[in-house]
């Protein structure tokens, strides 16, 4: 079975605009923001489908994928790297790689990361 990931990509735009803990989100197809990766020693780059930022403070890099194969492995790895480096160095907020697999997962994602569902900071 194949999946529509165009149709998927849409309810993906969609949770993105209905999701109050969405503060703004891009298709990536314009804004362009690539992930290197090599494959079998061949440079090469990702381009996740969405960037969202989230109110709780969070920046999120979306793929949509309905088939999960090596080559979506190795982006994921990479994105994953890269988002862990870019969180790392400090001033570029936190930022996270997701994959969604079918399309209701995005939703269950936002409203898992959303403010009120965050731990509260222990004031001292």
């Amino acid at each position: 079975m194949a999946a529509d990931t165009n149709t998927w990509e849409q309810s993906a735009a969609f949770a993105l605009d209905s999701q109050p803990s969405v503060e703004r989100w891009v298709n990536n197809e314009h804004p362009g923001l690539r992930v290197p990766y090599g494959k079998g020693g061949v440079p090469a780059s990702h381009l996740p489908d969405f960037i969202a930022v989230l109110l709780a403070g969070l920046r999120l890099l979306i793929e949509i994928k309905g088939q999960y194969g090596d080559d979506a492995d190795l982006k994921a790895k990479a994105a994953r790297r890269w988002t862990a480096a870019v969180t790392g160095h400090g001033g570029f907020d936190t930022w996270q790689y997701v994959v969604i697999q079918d399309p209701p997962a995005l939703t269950r994602l936002l409203d898992e990361l959303a403010p009120q569902n965050q731990p509260a900071l222990a004031l001292s």
